[in-house]
């Protein structure tokens, strides 16, 4: 037979058991293996290799400790970002390539990886993981494509493990309250939902070409990305304006703000459909992500006898573009709602207007009605603590683990995908419909003309990912 295990070493498993070459190829629980059950495996501090300590992933790091694990790996190809990630008090092994991570998983005993790389290396990283049957959290984005989103949820479902898209917001209690609000019908029922952000990934130069940073492995860096000269302060951050590396404001916070959305209104793939997605920029560039963007997805929508009604619309607007309901209100009430919200549904009996923080219900006389939400969401332990309790769980045996977080790849990959495919409609520059049952545009992603193929080695292919994982 040939399977894989997906755990890490488990007590009372025979060494000769494990070391057999049959383990690294399946994407199923090998049946005849009993997983332990004891208290002691719930109670050991889960194994954890973080790929990415610089920005989100220096963040990352204090999390992860705060939610109780062990940090047996840091990998960056960086060496600025180890050595920062080393000044703390932390027995771990250090990498440069996360590629010999996984192909010393066995030997590092992990129990999950947590990515926090550039956007364009994300999926490969998470399906090494998802490949080698290891949990694993990923930073938004969850993927830098379409295509890879749609591999990524197939090698999720394959690999039954603990996953988490890295939208921290979502484990905060203002959300919470939103949706719980928002779902009693506080508004009535909801008919749009606008999204902004007022920052802007813009416009990557095409130079000056430079020599990149000394501390930097730039071959490391470009992984699946195509040969390209470094470009002055491209790293650390500013590869978010470039396409072959990042995917512009709406990718980067697009999955924060319309998390809350596609949450309060209960948004799956069998309910959202083939969904009508428009959206235009202020210029298509093959290089560099726009200054601005205005996204729109209308969702089909019908009444309880099945009647078709007017959809659902929720729309995108960054860096300086307005949302048209957000300016309405505020020119009435004389305050600036764009300012210090980054959201409003609009409902038929009124709005709400929400950010990370609080929450606001016009008219006035509305949310002055007393309302008690009949399903109330518990309090999050924690965005990473919820991916860290899963592992406890799924390592001692839970067969429901897999699906504990809330922001776990089955639910996120909806999100992803919801935010890509306007960056896609925007290049495009025409409509576009997009099925989310079969994961695919109507009539072919109309950019792929613009998204090389990865370098040789670098495709989420089961060849090329066995090669890594031995």
């Amino acid at each position: 037979m040939d399977f894989r295990l997906p755990r890490r070493t488990f007590l009372g498993l025979v060494p000769a058991v494990l070391a057999a070459p049959s383990l690294l190829g399946c994407a199923t629980r090998p049946k005849s293996v009993t997983l332990p059950t004891t208290a002691n495996a719930r109670a050991a501090a889960p194994r954890i290799a973080l790929v990415g300590c610089g920005g989100r992933g220096a963040d990352n790091l204090t999390d992860l400790l705060n939610a109780g694990a062990d940090v047996v790996a840091v990998c960056d190809v960086d060496a600025r970002a180890i050595d920062a990630a080393l000044a703390r008090p932390l027995e771990t092994r250090r990498f440069t390539d996360f590629r010999e991570v996984f192909a010393r998983r066995h030997e590092l005993a992990l129990d999950g990886v947590l990515v926090a790389t550039p956007d364009h290396t994300h999926a490969f990283a998470t399906a090494l993981a998802l490949r080698a049957g290891i949990p694993v959290y990923c930073e938004k984005p969850l993927t830098h494509t379409m295509e890879e989103s749609k591999r990524i949820l197939a090698l999720s479902h394959a690999a039954r493990v603990p996953t988490q898209m890295g939208t921290q917001i979502h484990a905060t209690e203002n959300y919470r309250r939103v949706v719980e609000l928002i779902r009693a019908g506080a508004i009535g029922r909801i008919t749009s939902c606008d999204c902004w952000v007022n920052k802007g990934w813009c416009c990557g130069p095409t130079g000056p070409v430079t020599e990149p940073p000394a501390s930097l492995n730039y071959e490391l860096w470009l992984g699946p990305a195509q040969q390209t000269p470094y470009v002055e302060a491209l790293h650390p951050a500013n590869w978010r304006k470039y396409w072959d590396f990042g995917t512009g404001t709406l990718g980067d916070m697009g999955c924060h703000m319309m998390d809350l959305p596609v949450w309060a209104l209960g948004l799956t793939r069998a309910s959202l459909g083939k969904v009508e997605i428009f959206a235009e920029c202020d210029r298509v560039d093959r290089v560099a992500c726009p200054e601005w963007t205005e996204a729109s997805w209308a969702i089909p929508q019908a009444d309880t006898n099945g009647v078709s009604i007017d959809p659902l619309v929720l729309r995108w607007f960054d860096n300086g573009r307005m949302s048209p309901t957000a300016q309405e209100l505020g020119g009435k009430d004389r305050q600036d709602y764009h300012g210090r919200f980054n959201m409003v549904f609009q409902g038929t009996k009124g709005f709400l207007f929400a950010n990370y923080g609080e929450h606001l219900i016009l008219p006035r006389a509305l949310a002055a009605e007393t309302l008690v939400p009949a399903d109330r969401i518990p309090q999050s332990p924690g965005h990473h603590r919820e991916w860290i309790d899963a592992i406890r769980a799924w390592r001692a045996g839970d067969q429901g683990a897999a699906d504990a977080p809330l922001c776990a790849f089955a639910r996120s990959t909806i999100l992803n995908e919801i935010v890509l495919a306007g960056t896609v409609a925007a290049r495009a520059r025409r409509p576009l419909q997009y099925d989310f049952e079969t994961q695919s545009f109507a009539d072919g992603n109309p950019i792929s003309q613009w998204q090389p193929a990865p370098r040789s080695g670098w495709s989420l292919s089961d060849a090329d990912l066995d090669a890594v994982l031995g």
